[in-house]
């Protein structure tokens, strides 16, 4: 068994994906220039930058080199943890888990939940809860002079990262439910759509069989009669006689045959279920 699905309900629109990862980098731009020109917040700007530019060359790679116009669970798996990574650096350098963005490190996992695979979703969620986790313990503070005045409650402050990984279970939960029944509805209309290609098939094969069974008639009938003129040539001729009767027998059931055909293109000739020897 793949440990990544393959299968092409298991992906999403790259279009798509490119639009909304255009969308989130440019917000981490405006954020992280508006806090430190506008607000002049101080905390690691060249870093931050460097770790979104990062991000708009992964998006340039789906673009230009990814050729494929749906990613597949295998390849969105890899730019999703991309994707929380990023994230999850950027909220390390201004302040982890306290940091009111600490909320979108979950929008990658969920956005996938009605997606893809199962396996993905529950690899997406755990490196979330991870890092999740490891921004309550490990981060910079908040950027100052906001960094000086923050002071909170542990029991405040721990039940920032609970309620965000209840929040994720929740979410990807419901999305998977959700995502789940749109892939069997997907599958179902494949599966219709299969059927009536198959049929049409039958109807274009049984209009040629009934104009074969037409175009037919004729040599045929011209052989009967000739078979019914060597039979009156060839009487007395016993082992001749036998082998003309057999002609003007296969000549009959042939003409049996097509008009079956005739009336029902897609009817089976019994004598090709038989079980005989050569």
């Amino acid at each position: 068994m793949k440990f990544f699905e393959t299968s092409k309900y298991h992906s999403f629109k790259k279009s798509t994906y490119v639009a909304l990862r255009w969308i989130g980098i440019s917000g981490q731009l405006i954020s992280v220039n508006f806090v430190y020109f506008i607000l002049n917040f101080k905390f690691d700007f060249i870093t931050s930058n460097l770790i979104i530019f990062f991000g708009i060359l992964s998006n340039l790679y789906l673009i230009f080199i990814y050729k494929k116009t749906q990613v597949s669970d295998r390849s969105a798996f890899t730019f999703l943890v991309i994707d929380i990574l990023q994230l999850g650096i950027l909220i390390y350098l201004t302040g982890g888990i306290v940091n009111p963005f600490i909320i979108f490190i979950l929008i990658p996992s969920v956005f996938s939940s009605s997606n893809l695979s199962f396996r993905t979703n529950i690899l997406l969620v755990t490196l979330t809860t991870i890092l999740i986790i490891f921004l309550t313990f490990y981060s910079t503070d908040l950027p100052l002079p906001l960094g000086n005045h923050f002071h909170v409650s542990p029991y405040y402050y721990y039940s920032i990262p609970i309620s965000l990984i209840i929040a994720l279970v929740f979410l990807n939960y419901f999305a998977m439910t959700f995502g789940i029944q749109s892939r069997l509805r997907k599958e179902a209309l494949a599966k219709m759509e299969e059927v009536m290609a198959k049929e049409h098939e039958l109807l274009s094969l049984g209009g040629q069989a009934a104009a074969a069974a037409h175009s037919l008639g004729t040599p045929l009938s011209t052989i009967k009669i000739i078979t019914q003129d060597l039979i009156k040539q060839f009487k007395g001729h016993k082992e001749v006689e036998k082998d003309i009767e057999l002609l003007s027998s296969q000549v009959e059931r042939c003409n049996k045959i097509l008009k079956r055909l005739s009336l029902n293109p897609i009817e089976e000739d019994e004598f090709i279920d038989k079980d005989i020897s050569i």
